[in-house]
């Protein structure tokens, strides 16, 4: 098994294609970054003063999968991903072992 992280603008279009490939459920929630992209500067108070931020705003996706599922998966997020010009990471890691707790399954059949 193999977890793959995505950190991206929008979580929209990854949505859509682990839906397209069957995949069981993902975790998303909102994280704030600081790399190569420069942050926009933003209006404060009543439009008078501006900053740039340090950290830019995205959104993090965690999903777990089977091997079987990862090629098909990366390539379909990287083309779509790239075809709409959005920048971001994705980080694959191993999942030696997956418990479901609410059923007692181990390993795939958990996820």
């Amino acid at each position: 098994m193999k977890q793959i992280q995505i950190i991206i603008p929008d979580r929209a279009d990854v949505d859509e294609i682990l839906r397209e490939a069957q995949v069981g459920g993902m975790t998303h929630y909102r994280v704030e970054e600081r790399g190569t992209t420069k942050a926009q500067e933003v209006a404060v108070g009543r439009g008078t003063m501006k900053y740039t931020p340090e950290y830019i705003p995205r959104t993090k996706v965690e999903v777990v999968v089977k091997d079987d599922q990862i090629d098909y998966l990366l390539n379909n997020i990287l083309d779509r991903l790239r075809a709409n010009e959005i920048s971001g990471k994705i980080f694959v890691l191993e999942v030696p072992i997956t418990f479901d707790i609410s059923t007692g399954k181990k390993g795939e059949s958990a996820i």
